[in-house]
Order: C-alpha cells, then sequence, then structure tokens
C-alpha cells in the first residue's frame, strides 16, 4: 500500500460528503498516473447528524471504523493510523477539499525530495484567502511573546521566531518550518512508527503542534509547500465558536509545557494569567461578554 488518506468524521455530514466526493477523484487520478495504491480510512467519531449512515449508503468505497465514543482528534486519527498500511500517511480534515491533482503532487514531492519526512501545503479558506497553517515551536519566549499580544508589534520576529507567522510573505515560499497544520498532513510510515502519533491527552486543537515537537526531536524533517494548495473550510466540527478552541488550546499549551518545559513553565504560566486577565478586562470595557468570558474561562485550566 503506497498512501493511506485518514478522515476524521464527527457531525460534518454533508461536508464529509463533498470531501470524500474530491478524494476519490485525487485517489483515482493518483492511482492512474502513478500506478499507486490507495487506501481511505474514515473513523465516524460517535456523530449525532446521519454522518455514519451517510457514509454508508454514498461511500462504500472507503474503509469506515466506528467508534462508539468521541475519541477527539487525537484520537480518532490515532485510531485510523494504528489501522493504516500505507508507505505515507495524510491525515486530511473533512473541512479539506483536495483536487484532482493533489495527491499526485504530494506523493512525487516525496519522491524528489527524499530528506523531506512531512509536508504542510498551503491552506486556502473557502474564498481564496491564505490561511496561516505553519510555523515554528513554541518556546518560552515567543509563547509570552504571544500570549501578551507583543507578537503583533513590527520587528518581534527578529527576537524569536514566531509561533503563528502573519506575514503572508512567510506562506510565499518552500521553507523548513517546525509544525504545520493537521488539515492536510502528509509524513512517511517511519515517522508514526518512531513517535506513536498523537498525546490523546490533547482532545482537539494544538494537537498537531505538541507532535511536531516529538517528530522535530527525532531528527525528521518539515517542510511548508505552498505549491500544493488545497481549500480548508475551517473549525467545521467546532461550528466556529471561540470558547471551546480557546479552552482547548490552552490545555494543549499547558500540555506542551508540563512535557517539554517543564522548569520553565511556571514563569510561563504567570505571564499567562496576566495576559488573560488583561484581555478579560478589556473586552469587559469594550463590551464583548462572550470574549471576556472565554479568557476567564481559561484561567480556570492554567
Amino acid at each position: 500500500m503506497d498512501l493511506s488518506i485518514i478522515i476524521l468524521s464527527f457531525n460534518t455530514k454533508d461536508i464529509i460528503d463533498e470531501c470524500l466526493s474530491r478524494v476519490k477523484k485525487a485517489k483515482e487520478f493518483a492511482e492512474k498516473n502513478l500506478k499507486s495504491e490507495i487506501e481511505v480510512i474514515v473513523v465516524e467519531n460517535a456523530s449525532s447528524d446521519g454522518s455514519k449512515e451517510m457514509l454508508e449508503s454514498r461511500h462504500g468505497w472507503v474503509r469506515l471504523i466506528i467508534s462508539k465514543t468521541n475519541t477527539g482528534f487525537s484520537g480518532g486519527n490515532n485510531i485510523g493510523m494504528k489501522a493504516s498500511r500505507g508507505k505515507f500517511i495524510l491525515l486530511l480534515n473533512s473541512d479539506c477539499f483536495v483536487v484532482d491533482d493533489t495527491l499526485v503532487k504530494s506523493l512525487e514531492y516525496f519522491k524528489n525530495h527524499p530528506e523531506v519526512d512531512l509536508i504542510g501545503p498551503r491552506l486556502n479558506f473557502k474564498d481564496g484567502r491564505l490561511q496561516p497553517s505553519a510555523g515554528y515551536l513554541p518556546t518560552p519566549l515567543n509563547t509570552i511573546l504571544w500570549i501578551s499580544g507583543l507578537a503583533r508589534f513590527p520587528l518581534m520576529d527578529q527576537i524569536a521566531s514566531p509561533i503563528h507567522p502573519k506575514d503572508s510573505s512567510f506562506f510565499s515560499k518552500e521553507r523548513k518550518v517546525q509544525w504545520v497544520m493537521g488539515a492536510y498532513f502528509m509524513f512517511k510510515r517511519e515517522v508514526y512508527d518512531a513517535t506513536n502519533g498523537f498525546d490523546e491527552s490533547i482532545f482537539m486543537y494544538g494537537e498537531e503542534v505538541e507532535w511536531c515537537k516529538r517528530i522535530k526531536d527525532q531528527g525528521f524533517g518539515l517542510m511548508y509547500v505552498p505549491s500544493i494548495e488545497v481549500t480548508h473550510i475551517d473549525k467545521a466540527s467546532s461550528k466556529g465558536e471561540l470558547k471551546n478552541p480557546l479552552l482547548s488550546e490552552i490545555k494543549a499549551i499547558v500540555r506542551y509545557y508540563r512535557q517539554h518545559y517543564k522548569d520553565e513553565y511556571p514563569f510561563v504560566k504567570l505571564v499567562m494569567v496576566i495576559s488573560l486577565i488583561f484581555r478579560a478586562f478589556l473586552f469587559a470595557i469594550l463590551g464583548k461578554k462572550d470574549r471576556k468570558d472565554a479568557y476567564l474561562e481559561a484561567l480556570g485550566v492554567l
């Protein structure tokens, strides 16, 4: 098996229907042009919107794994990876849409760049705008700049490599990076074998950053490749709500620091507490209760 594509299904019935329709075309195109053997694994993560029935009736060509409980992004993808057989693995969000030659371009990139072990493409929102989707791993310095808001000021990128680069020019060229977004996450099987996938204590949001830390620590090479483009609706399962993604991201940051920067965490935590209180105060003044409440609740997970 050359490639295993793993897609997690959770309450995105119409979106995953379109996603799979596009994947099927890209799969057939790659199998024809590269003589590749490709499997598609869908992990149905206890949806309540009829996704399971739709998948069984409309996409019998996929390998469907049913989970009786919602295991989260990390757990669901780990289930798929454990069941996969491909030399390469692609984790594809259900709200991420490929075109016919996406898989061909990706597999050919690995063939032409044997030193690269994991790639992330350029992600575009549905209207064609760039979605920033790669960056540098969190360190105490760049985390403090990010959570305090100082990273928004000019020249801060020269002080510390940013976790979330904002300059669009960063995403205009191919470059080595330290993490890529999990919406389209393709890598060699050796990466999974050496690192055992996602940390399942991170339910959703930030899990790819933590995994990329372990991937990089094992010496694997990560690349951002803008010549490969996919459309990403973004946060389809969370419905774009602020509070749950924010809380999940804060939880992921806490887990990341306790695992990788245990000694530095107390100081980083202090800065995060001060920054969250300031943001809550600011949005209270502006009359934005939802945002104020989200930041206050985030304090509880530090």
